[in-house]
């Protein structure tokens, strides 16, 4: 499904021969990235570099760029000057950790700047005495690859490409008639097929309840539904399938195989290896449960919700669903809970939780799940349930790359 976009601006570095005094400018605002959902790479590699928003654009530590991208960036005590270098040197991908914290603030900085001994200006801050630069900027003047994937929120640093300039895509605009038609009736459709998913007769007897709606024809056929949903626009982000398309084409693939029809999926990898080829740890899947919880709570913090608690049970509860969703992708049931329950030698009761699924792809998956869940209503209503003061979290990785998540929450 088609997920939003944070999109960094361009701003050309420009040669000068000093850099404007800017100390009496007002402090402004800084936001961690991480709380806009910027995914950072080199290569495949998801790297943690210290990054705050500053008026909707991404500033990023000019020491951490240099690592990544393999520059030089040193400190001239004599002439008070940040020194880079462009004499190239491996990037260093790990022991880089994002230190950005909330109620930081930013100065446009005075620091002197040059580049191979020459001054160079371009937007730079100063935050708690680090200075923060836009990545293009940098990359514009040091010269190395700089990209924005536009499907997974991602950007990509490359030390060995060359600068290209960013060509923003000209967004287009859905008609009124359809969003209004996605709002009334899409909806429930939605809903009922995220809870029969993997039930073919139920989603074929779904699109006959929902197909005059959907398509306007009294009598409307399943490849009538298929035909209105695949050339529906303003279908909306949701928490099912964020392939980087919007949920519609979704569901009108997933009735052509109920229908019977051969459709392609992605070519099959081996268990616990993306479409990408990159193998998934468990303790990145660990990882990715624990950053999820964080960024569960940031957004409990925003509408006064208490923290949510990390619970054992639910975690394993959690983590034992989201491998079950890699063969069946269904919401989980009473006897599920019980089965479970008696396999590990608990109480059902202990986990018997509200519940949100969803599948993505392995570019950002907390990011992309989170994103998908808070554009959902319904998904978003479980994570900020103020009632709820315990999580479980669990991320899998299926047969053909695909990455599941189950969240689970309780009282």
């Amino acid at each position: 499904m088609t997920k939003r976009i944070f999109v960094t601006a361009i701003a050309a570095a420009v040669i000068a021969a000093s850099l404007p005094t800017a100390g009496a400018a007002n402090a402004l605002t800084a936001v961690p990235t991480r709380t806009k959902g910027q995914a950072v790479y080199v290569g495949s590699t998801r790297v943690y570099p210290t990054g705050y928003n500053i008026n909707d654009n991404n500033y990023f530590k000019l020491r951490d760029v240099g690592k990544l991208a393999g520059f030089g960036v040193d400190w001239n005590e004599d002439t008070r000057t940040v020194e880079i270098s462009t004499t190239r040197t491996a990037p260093e991908l790990t022991g880089i950790a994002d230190t950005a914290v909330t109620g930081a603030t930013a100065k446009p900085t005075d620091q002197r700047i040059t580049v191979d001994g020459k001054d160079v200006s371009m937007t730079a801050y100063k935050i708690k005495g680090n200075n923060y630069v836009k990545l293009r900027d940098i990359g514009k003047t040091i010269n190395f690859g700089v990209s924005f994937n536009m499907a997974t929120k991602a950007v990509i640093i490359d030390p060995n490409g060359t600068y290209v300039e960013e060509v923003k895509p000209t967004p287009s605009t859905p008609t009124a008639a359809a969003i209004t038609k996605w709002n009334s009736t899409m909806d429930e459709f939605n809903e009922e097929m995220i809870q029969n998913h993997s039930d073919k007769a139920k989603l074929l007897a779904i699109a006959a309840k929902y197909g005059t709606t959907i398509t306007g024809k009294a009598n409307a056929t399943t490849a009538d539904v298929i035909s209105a949903l695949e050339s529906m626009t303003g279908a909306p982000v949701d928490a099912i399938s964020f392939d980087d398309k919007p949920v519609s084409l979704y569901w009108a693939k997933q009735l052509r195989k109920a229908n019977g029809e051969t459709v392609k999926d992605d070519t099959s990898v081996s268990d616990n290896q993306t479409s990408t080829g990159a193998t998934v740890t468990d303790a990145m899947l660990r990882q990715w449960e624990q950053e999820m919880i964080v960024r569960i709570n940031e957004e409990r913090a925003k509408v006064g919700a208490p923290a949510l608690v990390q619970d054992k049970n639910l975690m394993q509860w959690a983590q034992y669903w989201a491998k079950h969703l890699t063969t069946e992708f269904r919401h989980s049931v009473w006897s599920d809970n019980t089965a479970y329950a008696k396999l590990v030698g608990i109480s059902a009761d202990d986990i018997d939780s509200g519940e949100n699924i969803g599948t993505t792809n392995f570019s950002d998956p907390v990011t992309s799940c989170m994103t998908g869940f808070y554009n959902s209503e319904g998904h978003r209503r479980t994570m900020l349930n103020p009632e709820y003061n315990r999580v479980g979290i669990g991320f899998a990785v299926s047969g053909n790359g695909d990455v599941y998540c189950a969240q689970e929450f309780m009282k």
